[in-house]
């Protein structure tokens, strides 16, 4: 039980009970941070030798903070509030200080739509990141297309956000999609031979049903004797799945690929166990054992689930981590999850391309972006020109406990680059005819 598991492990698992419960932060809720993570009102933490001094850099941060999203956005939030708080102590970008005003989305598109334009034009930020709903994705970065206002996307995975309905103002920091995750996970899938006949299961909205899609697509190609005997669609955040279980047993599948997340997929793997589930087929998905849902359940996850993810601290070992889990820690004394990684690096890379582009200009940024190669906590990333997309390592392979550690995660993993596995990414070409298509 996850009650075994360490302070840090404990301290996730309930939290991401009560989030996934509905408790949460109001929904008309608005922060503004400049420095040290304090709220409005509140004594900043003094700078450190650089103090900025120039025009404040201004950016609103969209995210959903309440729900089954939380496992995932709440470490999020809390590191991209390091990244501004270090970045401040360091002079700052262009010499001016950040300030970040957040806003709950509450994984609603609409309401996500209503709060970029307010953050845009009341708060008047300079740009829009965050967002780890797909279908809410999509709408910011419609209305970001519109107001001509960069959207910088951190985790939400539908890859059409920059395939097919990818434009000029938006950006992914996340180094995978549902298309990269789906094909990096289905590789290692097609070399299981006995694996022939597959059930799917995610939450039905965008980012569900893109990634399962995603999969199946690239698994056809690589293997012609597979079978999709079925799939179940749960609302997601639903957190019952007792009537999905039985009815994927008793269609009696080789292995399942599943695209639920956060909240869900926690309780998911919670009650496939008293059903021996795990011991009955071949479990498998896109971020099934990241650490902000694998603390949650601690020692009891799952041995041999497929699965994969774009960063773990036990997994990329290089400066920027080391560092990373230091400052981490020394806010939350806990480790850094997926999720906190994910933003972090978002911040940092809007730092440079700034820095890059040389001006607070909004044309400037887009430019600076592109075409941005980055020493990371992922290892070396860049973001391509042609599709607004960030691409680095992936790592690949099958669940099991994370030496030293009460909880699972991927010890051994196979690392995928876009050179050593040129399908993780679809051409430039391809990539100008979806969009011209859609």
């Amino acid at each position: 039980m996850a009650g075994r598991g360490s302070a840090w492990s404990r301290r996730l698992s309930r939290r991401a009970v009560i989030r996934a419960a509905g408790a949460g932060v109001a929904a008309s809720a608005l922060w503004t941070w400049s420095c040290g993570g304090k709220k409005a009102g509140e004594t900043p933490q003094p700078g450190g030798t650089g103090t900025p001094s120039g025009k404040p850099v201004k950016l609103g941060y969209l995210t959903s903070l309440s729900g089954a999203a939380t496992p995932y956005t709440e470490p999020e939030r809390t590191a991209v509030l390091l990244a501004v708080e270090e970045i401040n102590n360091k002079g700052g970008i262009l010499g001016g200080r950040v300030e970040l005003v957040v806003r709950d989305d509450k994984g609603v598109a609409d309401e996500g739509q209503r709060q970029a334009r307010d953050l845009i034009e009341n708060q008047n930020v300079f740009l829009l990141f965050g967002v780890i709903n797909s279908a809410v994705a999509l709408a910011v970065s419609q209305y970001a297309r519109e107001a001509q206002v960069p959207f910088v996307d951190t985790i939400a995975q539908s890859a059409a956000l920059t395939e097919e309905k990818g434009h000029k103002y938006v950006f992914r920091t996340a180094t995978t999609h549902t298309g990269i995750a789906s094909r990096s996970v289905a590789k290692l899938a097609a070399e299981q031979k006995d694996w022939k006949r597959w059930y799917m299961i995610g939450p039905d909205y965008e980012y569900g049903h893109r990634l399962v899609e995603d999969f199946w697509s690239y698994l056809k190609k690589k293997r012609t004797d597979v079978q999709r005997i079925g799939e179940q669609w749960p609302k997601f955040g639903a957190g019952e799945f007792s009537a999905q279980i039985n009815a994927i047993l008793g269609a009696k599948p080789d292995a399942v690929y599943s695209s639920l997340w956060g909240g869900d997929q926690v309780a998911f793997v919670k009650q496939a166990k008293g059903f021996n589930y795990f011991q009955q087929v071949h479990h498998s998905g896109w971020a099934q054992v990241d650490l902000d849902v694998a603390a949650a359940i601690g020692a009891d996850y799952p041995k041999g689930v497929l699965t994969g993810t774009n960063w773990a601290y036990y997994i990329v070992k290089n400066p920027q981590t080391d560092a990373f889990i230091t400052a981490y820690r020394g806010r939350t004394n806990g480790l850094p999850t997926s999720g906190a990684g994910l933003g972090y690096t978002a911040v940092y890379l809007i730092k440079a391309a700034l820095e890059k582009a040389g001006a607070l200009d909004r044309e400037k940024f887009i430019t600076g972006m592109e075409d941005l190669k980055y020493d990371s906590i992922y290892g070396a990333i860049n973001i391509r020109k042609c599709d607004h997309q960030a691409y680095g390592p992936v790592f690949v392979g099958f669940s099991d406990q994370v030496p030293g550690e009460q909880f699972s995660g991927i010890p051994k993993p196979t690392v995928l680059t876009p050179s050593s596995f040129p399908d993780m990414a679809l051409p430039c070409s391809e990539i100008d005819q979806l969009r011209k298509k859609a």
